[in-house]
């Protein structure tokens, strides 16, 4: 459920003392009346943030377990708004003019947190999603995660999921297969390579294929990062070997690092499902039980019976807006619709070319 505006849940005092106090907004008296100090807060809040406030101490972590993408997209607009009560005071001279810290220290504790209803708290989290979250959506992710533990099979028994089945078979019909203009990088951690053969970086046999965020087991594919780097970050800092691939074939790939701009306006559930805990879930779950790629293997599905070639995807792995790319078309492979331009070694810190 999306937060509602912290101005939803401010309890309306009076009309008459309301109109009152617009009447002397210019030059009001010194000190106010604390029946004032909401509508006082509210206009500061304005001055400092284009957003409302998204959650409390209180709700913090669950917030972020929802939406684990909003700690760090936007350049971490998240975290740069998070503002502590006494900060947020010396910097807005409207408050100072009429309060003291202590009255509002006491008064901000009966403004309700408009995500859980508690208290705000000493912390305030101004945040303003960029895209408009689908009504009982946050219902929506704890649905998706109990079949996901339970009955993952029965997925297109929840009408939220045959609803994403058939945003991304429209899409798939809008979206043209373009060439790629841009090269990405596939790594192997130098532990378990045994050569740097081209074969080594190319789709892998079945056998060897675990169930991964946007693959069954048994199913090769190829995941790409932009970088270097996000290669290094995605083998949890693994000493790795790390091939630079050009693509010559065009491919169509679904996009849900930027939908808009890749798919047009109407990507609001693509936004929502980027951000939220069914697609950018970091997996820590060792062995054969990934619930957290359930969901995400779901729409791996939805777009390859759609045509998408793959899905390009926002990193979990780094805070730095990093992307990775997850191909399955065969067709794609190393030598037919793809070639290894460069081939290095990467430590995390030192980049050592290898001759290919």
């Amino acid at each position: 459920m999306r937060s509602l505006p912290i101005r939803a849940v401010i309890t309306t005092k009076n009309r008459a003392l309301q109109k009152a106090y617009q009447m002397n907004s210019v030059s009001p008296p010194v000190p106010i009346d604390e029946i004032y100090f909401e509508e006082v807060f509210v206009e500061a809040l304005d001055s400092w943030f284009n957003a409302d406030i998204a959650c409390c101490d209180r709700c913090y972590e669950r917030f972020l377990a929802a939406w684990p993408m909003a700690y760090a997209a936007e350049d971490g607009e998240f975290q740069k708004n998070q503002i502590p009560l006494d900060a947020f005071y010396d910097g807005s001279p409207r408050l100072k003019d009429h309060f003291t810290f202590e009255q509002v220290e006491r008064l901000v504790q009966e403004i309700p947190c408009p995500r859980c209803g508690e208290n705000l708290g000493d912390l305030l989290y101004p945040y303003e999603f960029p895209f408009e979250v689908p009504p009982d959506f946050e219902s929506q992710i704890d649905a998706i995660g109990s079949l996901a533990q339970e009955t993952p099979f029965l997925l297109l028994n929840n009408s939220f999921a045959s609803d994403v089945l058939e945003s991304i078979r429209q899409l798939a019909q809008e979206t043209p297969a373009q060439h790629l203009k841009r090269t990405m990088f596939r790594a192997r951690g130098l532990a378990g390579l045994s050569s740097f053969n081209v074969s080594e970086f190319d789709f892998p046999p079945s056998e060897c294929v675990g169930e991964g965020r946007y693959n069954h087991a048994g199913a090769p594919a190829l995941y790409l990062a932009d970088s270097g780097e996000t290669c290094f970050h995605e083998l949890r800092q693994a000493v790795c070997a790390i091939a630079e691939i050009s693509f010559h074939l065009e491919i169509k790939i679904l996009d849900l690092v930027d939908p808009y701009e890749s798919h047009g306006p109407d990507t609001e559930l693509l936004n929502a499902l980027v951000f939220s805990a069914l697609l950018s879930t970091p997996s820590e779950t060792k062995g054969y039980q990934k619930p957290a790629y359930v969901f995400s293997r779901f729409v791996a599905d939805c777009a390859r019976d759609s045509g998408f070639d793959g899905i390009r995807y926002p990193s979990t792995r780094t805070t730095e807006g990093s992307h990775n790319l997850v191909v399955w078309n065969r067709d794609l492979s190393l030598g037919r619709g793809s070639q290894i331009k460069k081939m290095s070694v990467f430590d995390g810190e030192k980049l050592r070319s290898i001759a290919l």
